[in-house]
């Protein structure tokens, strides 16, 4: 039985990613994961998510879609271009380095450890794979489109079925504020905590649905320590909580 699993705001936990993981079966050829971004920051393993979502890719090449995030954009703009405007999270760049190897950075930059650091993700060869992996996702689209739903980071301008034309690049992954109610198909986001939207803490780690075409998959893992996962079943055409 075909199904679309989404999964949003991963931010650095690894553990709460994996059982997630553990809740999706891909054995069809045909399903498909969607990763909605925010892999990274807050939690102290970024590198070991982004590695897994790599991983992952590897193995189901025709099933995973990985939609960057804001804090990815963020992230790209701190490490890749010649003369950055973002920052880094310290958690971020924890994650790339062992202790002893950031003492040695910091020994090797008194002056300017955060420069040291981003130099050394750049030009370290075992950071290549990733480097190559983060240039091209950047290129990709920021949002993955079938025949019922549109799945984005934030958010659309649904003014009208133009929103392809009027979308802003950085609506796609900064929307706010959030917009519910109806439209011509289900779009489906994560960026905020679904809580905060629905205005009822219960929804903390949960999926909201506004009961008419918007679902938001909670991005407050550091709080819920959970990772919620949406399903849609192709055939039946029902969402499922999982």
């Amino acid at each position: 039985m075909v199904k679309i699993y989404a999964i949003s705001d991963i931010h650095g936990y690894l553990d709460e990613f994996i059982e997630a993981l553990n809740k999706i079966d891909l054995s069809d050829k045909h399903s498909r994961l969607i990763l909605l971004g925010d892999y990274i920051d807050n939690g102290p393993q970024s590198f070991e998510v982004l590695s897994k979502i790599i991983e992952l890719e590897k193995i189901f090449p025709e099933q995973i879609v990985t939609l960057l995030g804001n804090h990815e954009e963020w992230f790209y703009d701190w490490l890749i271009l010649d003369k950055p405007t973002a920052s880094a999270f310290p958690e971020t760049i924890n994650s790339f380095f062992s202790t002893d190897e950031l003492n040695y950075i910091l020994k090797s930059n008194p002056n300017n450890f955060e420069t040291g650091v981003r130099n050394e993700i750049r030009t370290n060869a075992k950071f290549i794979p990733f480097i190559n992996w983060f240039q091209k996702r950047y290129e990709d689209s920021r949002y993955f489109e079938t025949e019922n739903q549109i799945f984005v980071h934030a958010g659309i301008d649904e003014a009208n079925k133009l929103w392809k034309d009027l979308t802003s690049p950085e609506m796609f992954t900064n929307k706010f504020p959030l917009t519910t109610g109806r439209f011509y198909k289900d779009i489906i986001s994560g960026h905020v905590a679904s809580w905060e939207v629905a205005k009822n803490k219960s929804y903390l780690g949960e999926i909201y649905h506004d009961s008419k075409s918007h679902y938001f998959i909670d991005g407050d893992v550091m709080n819920s320590k959970k990772i919620p996962v949406l399903c849609y079943d192709t055939i039946t055409k029902k969402y499922y909580f999982l």
